[in-house]
């Protein structure tokens, strides 16, 4: 025999390590009434809060399957406000650059309008003076066609003289003066 076994046999050793049937029955009769007493009502109790428990990670699963959902629905409405938004802002910015284009447009159109009017007043007070002069000139002309005519009138002249007289009147005109007799 080992030798454990001897000392259980001759009642020595370890009180745990000792087989005792007196104890053991005893331990047994506290264990079926304890489980006679869960039978009767703690069992029910403690599968009823058991019940509970899973109850309520069901519910709380469910609920965050729930939320879960409407995070992902409230989501999807999130993009798709975003890209209306988006579309409207392109719009926005489209109709903008287009607004932008006929003013500019616009602007062009009276700016060249104002040039060609100012244009248009340029050549008119252009031609007004320029006709202006020629008549100064046809006035300064006829004067001095009537001064040679005085002139020749009141001498009478041969071809050479006719000549010589032409000639000193060209000569004081180019001289910036007025010619005399």
């Amino acid at each position: 025999m080992s030798a454990p076994m001897a000392i259980l046999a001759a009642g020595g050793g370890d009180a745990l390590m000792r087989l005792e049937v007196n104890l053991w029955v005893w331990t047994l009769v506290i264990f079926l009434t304890v489980v006679l007493i869960l039978w009767r009502g703690g069992w029910k109790m403690m599968i009823a809060k058991l019940d509970a428990r899973d109850d309520a990670i069901r519910g709380a699963i469910e609920r965050a399957k729930k939320a879960r959902e409407d995070a992902e629905r409230l989501l999807a409405e999130q993009k798709a406000a975003l890209d209306a938004a988006r579309r409207e802002a392109a719009e926005m910015l489209q109709n903008v650059q287009q607004e932008a284009s006929r003013e500019r447009q616009q602007i062009i159109e009276q700016a060249r309008a104002e040039y060609d009017r100012i244009v248009r007043r340029g050549r008119e007070q252009i031609e007004s003076k320029t006709r202006a002069a020629l008549e100064r000139i046809r006035a300064s002309v006829a004067d001095l066609s009537l001064e040679v005519a005085g002139r020749l009138l009141r001498t009478r002249l041969d071809p050479e003289a006719h000549r010589e007289l032409a000639e000193r009147f060209v000569a004081e005109i180019e001289r910036g003066g007025t010619p005399s007799a």
